[in-house]
């Protein structure tokens, strides 16, 4: 009986071990902050982001050299909350991974260009685990420092990650862990898993990046202050 039982879990673990290509459907969820009801201006958009976002379908698409994640549904309750929902989850266009870098598609002023970031994040890898559509995810945590013009702020990511998807993608250019993300979480704003298409026999076309001018995120920033 035993061997018939590893007999099965090894057949099982190979198969997994097969996943070279896939689609993952992603929904929005945006959440209300602490201090948002102390705004004025803000408040008015960050409702409108909040109602609108559960309107708003990605899709990352994935085989074992890259990776595409881009926004496939936005119609929404009205076009600016529309807008308002892709602003505050900080999609700003098509999201490119390979095994060391990111690239971001930007399009319009100053010009179209990708913004080359690293990929390594300093994950803090947990024990706990969840469900999620059938896949035992594990938690990693990190942060995300933000510097403008009132000071330095700090967010947390959480990040369930699957080990049976062995491949480090995750949505909007998150990534790096032994798995691939299934649900992220940055601050307030929430990236979760509505499908799962997992085909091992055929491989995922993802699309090329553009011919853009490739800068890196202090350069992109440079053009918008000198633009």
């Amino acid at each position: 009986m035993k061997l018939i039982q590893f007999f099965f879990f090894f057949v099982s673990l190979s198969c997994w071990s097969q996943i070279k290509s896939g689609k993952i459907e992603y929904g929005l969820h945006i959440s209300t902050f602490e201090g948002l009801e102390k705004t004025t201006v803000m408040k008015a958009a960050y409702v409108k982001a909040m109602k609108n976002a559960p309107f708003l379908n990605f899709e990352l698409l994935f085989n074992v050299n890259e990776s595409s994640f881009s926004l496939t549904e936005g119609l929404g309750l009205d076009d600016d909350g529309v807008d308002y929902a892709k602003i505050f989850s900080s999609y700003k266009g098509i999201v490119y991974q390979d095994d060391v870098y990111t690239y971001s598609e930007i399009n319009g002023d100053p010009g179209n260009y990708l913004v080359k970031k690293d990929k390594k994040i300093e994950w803090n890898l947990d024990n706990e685990t969840k469900e999620i559509n059938g896949f035992v995810c594990y938690k990693a945590t990190a942060e995300k420092k933000v510097v403008n013009s009132v000071g330095i702020f700090r967010f947390p990511i959480v990040a369930w990650y699957c080990p049976k998807i062995p491949l480090s993608y995750g949505p909007n250019g998150y990534g790096g862990l032994p798995g691939l993300i299934l649900e992220l979480q940055v601050r307030n704003i929430l990236f979760g898993v509505k499908t799962i298409n997992l085909q091992p026999d055929k491989k995922i076309v993802v699309p090329k990046r553009k011919a853009y001018k490739v800068v890196s995120e202090q350069e992109f920033e440079d053009l918008l202050i000198n633009k």
